[in-house]
């Protein structure tokens, strides 16, 4: 059975250039792909913070770790442009978390206990936004109102082969896909975009109009085609699109990437597990609803 898991997943602690959040919605990056039987799969813990930041960041540097660490500063409150370019004024907003954390010394530099600090500061942040962080339990009330996004569920692989990175990849049996698997809007909104960098020329974007998530963001990585045109209004449960078959962006076979956005943040895509961990605890609680 093979496991899905985005290209920007860690590989010998480094982590592999993909984009993150961004400013725009028109030149959005992302992308995912179906990789060996080998490649763990299930939820990835953030606990450890090197699976994020696989070096230590300083002034000077570039690359999709850089522009996860800007977006989580600014998702915790210390405003820096997601660029992915390590400059001054990063540099000072590291200080000022640094400083804020009692991080000694302030030195503006991103080693390990910093990096780990920005991690617990990005998940209570989500927490505060309303969405259960915890990946074990598999039910949470900020489930309510919202459905499973694949149908039917038999085609749907299990938890056990999801994986994270900046949303949550599942998988199809046999690779269905086409009208076989269908994907429904997981709550209430409006089709803002269709098609994002890496993710196909079809993908949705539903702005969620009530509810928990009001004014987030849900994308939907790898469908083609679309079933709804931007503009439309959508209820939770409504046909959006269908599963891409083949490669639909960057991958390597049908399955859907399910994806929100940060509290405030753009529409895609939130950086390497800024969302997903609190995010597959509410589509795992779905998953089970919709097995009963």
């Amino acid at each position: 059975m093979r496991h899905i898991q985005r290209l920007t997943l860690v590989v010998l602690a480094v982590l592999v250039p993909a984009g993150a959040a961004v400013a725009s919605s028109a030149s959005i990056s992302g992308g995912s792909a179906l990789v060996s039987k080998g490649t763990p799969h299930g939820l990835v813990s953030t606990a450890d913070s090197t699976a994020v930041f696989g070096r230590t960041l300083r002034k000077g540097q570039r690359g999709a770790d850089v522009t996860t660490l800007q977006t989580w500063l600014s998702d915790v409150g210390f405003k820096v442009s997601a660029t992915g370019f390590f400059g001054n004024t990063t540099k000072v907003q590291v200080r000022k978390f640094q400083i804020s954390y009692g991080l000694k010394p302030p030195s503006g530099t991103v080693g390990k206990r910093t990096a780990a600090a920005l991690n617990a500061a990005v998940q209570k942040a989500a927490k505060g936004a309303g969405v259960s962080s915890s990946p074990t339990t598999g039910s949470t009330t900020s489930g309510v109102g919202l459905v499973f996004p694949l149908k039917p569920l038999s085609l749907v692989l299990g938890p056990s082969d999801w994986s994270l990175d900046q949303g949550i990849d599942i998988g199809t049996v046999n690779s269905a896909c086409g009208s076989k698997v269908i994907e429904v809007a997981m709550a209430p909104g409006t089709i803002v975009q269709e098609g994002i960098d890496g993710f196909g020329p079809d993908a949705p974007v539903i702005k969620v109009t009530s509810g928990t998530y009001a004014g987030r963001y849900i994308y939907y990585g790898h469908a083609a085609p679309a079933l709804v045109p931007v503009g439309a209004t959508v209820t939770a449960g409504e046909p959006i699109a269908e599963v891409g078959c083949g490669d639909v962006g960057i991958s390597s076979g049908p399955h859907i990437e399910i994806g929100i956005s940060a509290p405030g943040g753009p529409p895609c895509c939130p950086g390497y597990q800024e969302t997903s961990p609190a995010w597959y605890d509410v589509v795992l609680g779905l998953y089970n609803q919709a097995k009963q």
